[in-house]
């Protein structure tokens, strides 16, 4: 166990020296590295010394110097035009919450079929653009608020138009109940067209 510890001891200090390119000890820096020579791995230094590196020495005097500042030479192909079909605009925004398109009314039980039903109408604002709208509606035990019924339903309206639906749900009324219906979400997306 001894042994291992102190080959791996042995390992690690290896590595370090192989990464770092020197040894400091008895108060004298001495710097090591590959070739034998004394310039450890410091690239285009002067030999380990104190001093920070310089640039590469013995390259080509005959390098251009005189590089183009600018790409004169490569093709003009202008400004986008209007009716281009490959140029894109941001997309304008909406807001998702269609709580304020959305309205109820005729909120009753039918007792023929053992159902609640409410009548939504919703209002599609944008004059441009068509809307997908998500519509729940809840019954809900008046005074309680117990949950008695919900529906949720989906329904394309074109621009400037107006929709309505009749939301139900089942449920079998065996007592004297009061209750109230109300549109519990209401949220919209673009149609796709």
């Amino acid at each position: 166990m001894q042994r291992r510890s102190l080959r791996l001891f042995a390992v690690t200090l290896v590595g370090v020296l192989a990464l770092t390119g020197s040894l400091t000890g008895c108060g004298k820096k001495k710097s090591h590295g590959l070739g034998g020579s004394d310039s450890g791995f410091v690239s285009g230094g002067t030999g380990g010394g104190d001093e920070p590196a310089s640039g590469p020495s013995g390259l080509s005097s005959d390098i251009p110097t005189d590089l183009p500042s600018g790409a004169s030479d490569l093709p003009s192909y202008g400004s986008p035009s209007t009716s281009d079909p490959y140029s894109s605009s941001a997309p304008s925004t909406y807001n998702p919450d269609a709580t304020s398109e959305t309205s109820g009314t005729s909120c009753r039980y039918d007792q023929s079929t053992s159902q609640f039903k409410y009548d939504v109408t919703v209002t599609n604002t944008d004059a441009t653009r068509s809307f997908r709208y998500s519509v729940s509606v809840s019954w809900n035990e008046y005074g309680n608020d117990g949950l008695l019924g919900y529906d949720s339903q989906d329904v394309t309206v074109l621009p400037g138009q107006s929709e309505t639906f009749t939301a139900a749900a089942s449920y079998t009324i065996t007592k004297r109940t009061q209750y109230t219906c109300q549109i519990s979400l209401a949220s919209k997306t673009p149609a796709s067209s």
